[in-house]
Parts: C-alpha cells; structure tokens; sequence
C-alpha cells in the first residue's frame, strides 16, 4: 500500500497558524491595554515610554520567530514531497539492500548478493535461520563455474536445507566467509539483500520499502536494477 505524509505537514502547518492568530490576539490585547493606560496616565508623571516600546520589539520578534518557523515547515514539507516522489521510482525495481537478511515466503526463493575481496581462492555460504542454526552450507573455489572476484554476483536460494526439504517461511541471513589460497579469512566481503520493490508504507511518518516482504528505509538502498538488468542467478 502506497501512503503519503501529507497528513503530518498538515498538522506542522495547522500549528504554525494557530500559533499566529494567538499572537494577533494577543497583541491585540495588549494594544487595548496600553491604550486605556495612556488615557488613564497621571499627566504629572506619564509611563516611560520605553517600557511599552520593549514590549512592542518583543511582539515583533515573536512574531519573526513565528514567520521562521512558517517558512521551515514549508521547506521541510517540500523537501518531504520531493522525497516521496524519489521514493515512488523504486517500486517494479530490483534493489540491492545493505544488509545479509532476507525474508523467504512459502514456497518462494530468496535472493542475495555478494562481493568476494581480492585474493579469494575459495568461499563458503551458510544459510542460517531466525535462531542462528544452519540450515544450508555451499562450499566453492577458484575454478568452479560463477566463482569470481572484484564483482557483485547474485545468489538465489530456494528455501530448502541440505537434504532438501522445503523450510518455513521466515527470516534468513546469508553468512559469506571468503579465504585465500592459505586459508586465511579474508576481510572485506559484502553481502547484500536483493529482492523486488513491491510498494512504500509510511509507519510513524516514516516511509518504507516494501522488498520481497521486507521492510526497508530508502538510506539503506545500495543498488537500483532494472529487472532485466540483474545477472543471471547462480544455485
């Protein structure tokens, strides 16, 4: 589901005004009772002139303070417009996602993406379900087909153990050790979560994206792909 936030500049906007006609109300007041004091003054001893012309400068500054902060809530709501434009162009995209988590549906195939540092000889995945067992390993090394280095590879999985029975819909995390031709654990792998841009949602006046069942803030996009831009999958 596609939601805005209209609703919540609406709201800075409505507070903004009343904070407005408040002022005028009270400085109307204060006009009233500055006007019955100098009727009313001892012509002997007339008020100081500068004590009501504090007060003036104070209203006025109030008052710029208040036309500020008018103008901020426009530029934040514009800013948010600008945003939620921004964001509405992910939808029918394919996103690479900075984190190793995704979510597998019943039946369905969950797909991630990997960059091996250089000097890698060999690598191992493992699949590891919401409470951290293992569910899938795959070993490969230099030479095996798709193995490569220095570029994002797509991985697919299709939500079955190392026996293959199909496992339950859920979170998974993509855990990538990478080593040379010593053994050596490598430092420097990337492991992102690929999937499709379904919708947005705003939660809180937050805007997410709705990834293969996942929800994601637009900061943590790493990748844009054309659907007929992502590589072929590897097994």
């Amino acid at each position: 589901m596609v939601t805005s936030v209209t609703s919540a500049s609406s709201t800075t906007t409505t507070a903004s005004s009343s904070a407005s006609t408040a002022l005028a109300s009270d400085f109307d007041t204060f006009l009233t009772l500055l006007t019955t004091q100098l009727k009313n003054q001892d012509p002997t001893d007339p008020m100081d002139p500068n004590d009501f012309t504090q007060q003036l400068v104070q209203f006025s500054q109030v008052e710029q303070q208040i036309n500020m902060n008018s103008n901020l809530e426009t530029i934040i709501a514009l800013l948010q417009t600008q945003q939620n434009s921004t964001n509405l162009g992910y939808i029918g995209k394919v996103v690479d996602v900075d984190s190793n988590e995704a979510k597998l549906a019943e039946g369905g195939t969950v797909f991630w993406s990997y960059e091996l540092p250089e000097g890698t000889t060999s690598v191992q995945y493992n699949i590891l379900d919401e409470d951290g067992n293992v569910v899938r390993t795959v070993s490969s090394a230099s030479g095996d087909d798709g193995f490569t280095t220095g570029s994002r590879i797509e991985i697919s999985w299709d939500g079955t153990d190392t026996s293959g029975n199909a496992l339950d819909a859920g979170t998974y995390t993509l855990e990538v050790t990478a080593k040379d031709s010593t053994g050596q654990v490598l430092d420097g792998t990337k492991v992102y979560a690929r999937g499709y841009v379904e919708a947005i949602e705003t939660i809180d006046g937050e805007q997410y994206l709705i990834v293969s069942g996942m929800q994601v803030l637009p900061s943590d996009v790493v990748s844009v792909f054309a659907t007929s831009d992502t590589d072929s999958s590897e097994s």
